[in-house]
């Protein structure tokens, strides 16, 4: 640089200062390139991640309505081929060595029919309270078909299930009238009594319509599509209005009974909620309504008490409503994290009295969703953990709270504890707004409530009973799509509740709702409705398996 300014003579000085001038321009220029880069590269790693949670909920709302729905430990199907492979069944058993043949000296023997199992492979054996119809399938004389005249010497059997379909007649019952001589006057016979008198209609086909409707999810329309199928002309509207006023009038009070029995006789239950469409009169559209569930199953501790299921339809799920459905009772009631249930067993409000512990599986499933996308290994140890507190429990299902809660103390509290370390460890290692961390979040933000389970065997690691209890009302909220009013969600809460409470104690749903409908049309007092009750039902009505 000296040398090119002593070269430029008298004007080197003003060179001197464009060169520098032009220097600052450049490193300037350096500068600004280099904040553009880093804003670049900030906004290419803000996208990214965008990009990468948005591919999460892509993923999991495809799972959601195409996949399974049940959280998958990633070891479990690894385990099963590794016990496979080395000569184990999938319970981790030997497997029987095939049987060795004459050569070797030893009678081969024929295995006797494996039982039917689960995935329909097997022999069928068919219940002994079904009817069987003996058909001959030879020729009328007996003979041989060939004309040889050889007489029969043995029969193959040969069963098959039969149906006859559904037939509808009409009842026309003649009630006498007698010429009385005491009374000097005609008198009738008492007409049977039914819940719609002056229709046509008998109480077996209002019981059948509700099954059809709550039991077996067929909309109104199908239902009146079937009964033209016969010839029947029954409008979809009718069968509407029946089964809104016995619900209403008729069932209700069963239904306040089932309420009773979730308020004053129950030590635990679980409440979740999902929504249904309601039409907005008007508006040319729907709503967003809600049904609760509450459900008490005490099977899984051994209690004796019979499970039912009350379904409870709402325009909102706000705190105050859950408040208001689960006011006066004093039990555990096991629900998710939703913040609707965060003030549950709060001193001085309504429902003081509840201990509110929280779900596993909501908790193992943030962690199963950030593992089948993003395959974090933390996420799967997370997930490993929870398995082997499913394993504990699996091995005092049934028992007496005393046994559960010696058991889990032993055993499932120190898998708590390393959980709990490892969640405290590996938290700093992912980053805040990533799914492992809101994963860690919700644990974290819930363990308190996730670990009272170990001190009271009532407390079920899940509330998975209760979302089963959700599976007919999403299934007929598909086909029906919408509830039409207020007093057709009143009339869902109250028939669905009936009809799966039944389901849940082994009732034949059907023939009870028509043995019930008849004993209320009757006069039976109210003071005797506790009979009426599904769980007292009488054993005709039991289905038999």
């Amino acid at each position: 640089m000296a040398d090119l300014l002593a070269a430029a003579g008298p004007d080197g000085s003003i060179l001197s200062e464009r060169l520098r001038a032009l220097w600052l321009d450049v490193e300037l220029e350096i500068t600004s390139l280099r904040d553009e880069l880093l804003k670049a590269n900030s906004k290419i790693r803000i996208k990214s991640a965008e990009i990468r949670d948005l591919k999460g909920q892509i993923a999991k709302l495809s799972k959601i309505k195409f996949g399974v729905n049940a959280d998958r430990n990633p070891e479990k199907g690894k385990a099963k081929m590794d016990n496979n492979a080395n000569g184990k069944n999938g319970w981790g058993e030997e497997q029987p060595e095939p049987p060795k043949n004459h050569k070797d000296g030893h009678k081969a023997t024929k295995p006797a029919p494996a039982p039917r199992n689960t995935n329909g492979r097997g022999r069928r054996v068919f219940p002994k309270h079904l009817e069987r119809r003996e058909i001959y399938m030879g020729k009328p004389d007996k003979k041989c078909p060939c004309g040889c005249g050889g007489s029969i010497r043995g029969y193959d059997i040969n069963e098959t299930l039969e149906v006859i379909p559904a037939r509808h007649y009409v009842a026309v019952r003649k009630y006498p009238r007698f010429r009385c001589r005491v009374k000097d006057k005609v008198v009738g016979t008492t007409f049977l009594p039914r819940i719609f008198p002056q229709s046509t209609m008998s109480n077996g086909i209002v019981a059948n319509a509700v099954f059809m409707r709550f039991g077996a999810q067929l909309p109104w329309y199908r239902q009146e599509n079937i009964f033209k199928s016969y010839g029947i002309d029954l409008n979809r509207s009718t069968l509407m209005k029946w089964s809104n006023r016995v619900a209403t009038q008729t069932l209700l009070p069963i239904y306040e009974l089932l309420k009773l029995e979730a308020q004053q006789n129950s030590a635990r239950l679980f409440m979740d909620e999902t929504t249904i469409p309601m039409l907005a009169p008007g508006k040319g559209s729907t709503k967003t309504s809600y049904l609760f569930a509450i459900h008490r199953d005490d099977r899984s501790f051994g209690g004796n008490l019979p499970p039912f299921v009350l379904y409870c339809p709402s325009k909102t799920r706000a705190m105050y409503k859950i408040h208001e459905l689960l006011n006066g009772v004093s039990a555990i009631v096991q629900t998710d994290a939703y913040a609707g249930y965060g003030q549950l067993g709060r001193k001085g409000s309504v429902v003081e009295g509840i201990i509110s512990p929280k779900c596993w599986a909501h908790t193992r499933r943030n962690f199963t969703d950030d593992f089948e996308f993003n395959e974090t290994a933390d996420a799967k140890v997370v997930i490993g953990m929870i398995a082997e507190l499913y394993a504990e429990e699996a091995k005092v299902k049934g028992k007496p709270p005393l046994v559960r809660e010696a058991h889990r103390r032993k055993y499932s509290a120190p898998i708590l504890d390393r959980l709990k370390a490892f969640l405290n460890e590996c938290s700093g290692r992912h980053l805040t707004k990533s799914r492992m961390a809101k994963a860690i979040n919700y644990a974290h933000n819930q363990w308190s409530e996730l670990v009272l389970f170990v001190d009271d065997g009532r407390i079920d690691l899940d509330t998975n009973p209760v979302e089963r209890m959700f599976k007919p009302s999403i299934l007929l909220r598909k086909n029906a799509l919408f509830m039409g009013s207020d007093e057709g969600a009143e009339a869902w809460g109250i028939l669905s509740s009936i009809v799966e409470t039944c389901k849940l104690n082994g009732v034949n749903v059907e023939p009870y709702l028509n043995w019930v409908l008849d004993q209320i049309a009757g006069k039976l007092p109210r003071s005797e409705y506790d009979k009426l009750m599904p769980w007292n039902a009488p054993a005709e009505f039991k289905i038999m398996l």
